[in-house]
């Protein structure tokens, strides 16, 4: 079963918590490409990132805000997931022990909105609301193979 991680804490049954806040707001920080995250879980065993990107920055790239080294500034997708691919590594690693880390992330190019409430007043992502809307997504992350009509990059991770 698949449920998004709503409560600002989970403990999964071997011990590790999800932090919810920590690691949304940690995935935003290794990239500014990332525009909102939301946590979901697997039979309280398996963790999934859905990524939605800053879209915009795809064709106007924002320099001003330096990328970390051996990161640059993608110009699609594919560049996106490559290069996110490995800062989600490096934060897997960086985590602090007792915390759960991201088994597997999907990036999906897309938006939320306020307008089809996958977004609340306040720009924060309405986390039942993306779950539902983004489903098929959820169950591909792991392992079934649904069809979706938005670009995505899978990123199975360690």
């Amino acid at each position: 079963m698949y449920v998004p991680v709503e409560n600002m804490e989970l403990k999964l049954p071997n011990g590790l918590l999800v932090d919810r806040e920590l690691l949304e707001s940690e995935i935003k920080k290794i990239c500014h490409y990332v525009h909102h995250v939301v946590l979901v879980v697997k039979d309280e065993r398996m963790l999934g990132a859905m990524i939605f990107p800053n879209r915009p920055l795809f064709t106007k790239p924002d320099y001003e805000k330096s990328p970390e080294e051996g990161c640059y500034c993608p110009r699609n997708l594919p560049e996106l997931g490559k290069c996110l691919s490995g800062c989600m590594h490096s934060l897997n690693h960086k985590l602090l022990s007792g915390n759960a880390k991201v088994d597997v992330a999907v990036i999906i190019n897309t938006e939320l909105s306020v307008d089809d409430g996958t977004l609340t007043a306040d720009l924060k992502p309405a986390i039942s609301k993306v779950a539902e809307k983004y489903g098929n997504h959820i169950r591909n992350l792991f392992g079934e193979h649904l069809p979706v009509k938005e670009e995505v990059f899978n990123m199975i991770l360690d």
